[in-house]
């Protein structure tokens, strides 16, 4: 299996999946709520951001699956970076709002991630 663009869809297939599964989604945001000092994670503020996270989950994985059935092009690849870098930038937001030092981490992975595409949207801009 080649390291490309698609390994991002892949990936996030993996990352959605715990998102979109109630009982999983808890544990995920306890484990990156419990790097930080925030104390919003209780009553009903924890089935608030579950249910938020639950639902955008499910379409993150919609999402990543529908990039994985279609065939690329460069407005999938142009529509995928332009998701990432957006959520990079929403991670990094978290983190400088003193969140939770463990969005710095996904910020950089989605970054990352945006690298990829890019390199994918620019070599095919070559072709």
């Amino acid at each position: 299996m080649a390291f490309n663009h698609r390994s991002v869809y892949r990936s996030d297939v993996g990352l959605f999946v715990l998102l979109a599964t109630p009982v999983l989604n808890d544990y995920v945001v306890e484990l990156l709520l419990g790097f930080g000092e925030s104390d919003i994670y209780r009553g009903g503020a924890k089935a608030a951001i579950n249910t938020f996270v639950g639902v955008a989950g499910v379409l993150g994985l919609g999402f990543a699956l529908l990039r994985l059935q279609l065939a690329d092009s460069r407005a999938i690849v142009g529509i995928s970076l332009f998701v990432k870098t957006s959520a990079a930038a929403w991670l990094l937001f978290a983190y400088m709002q003193g969140v939770s030092p463990a969005f710095m981490a996904l910020a950089a992975a989605d970054f990352m991630s945006a690298l990829l595409l890019l390199r994918a949207l620019v070599s095919r801009n070559e072709s």
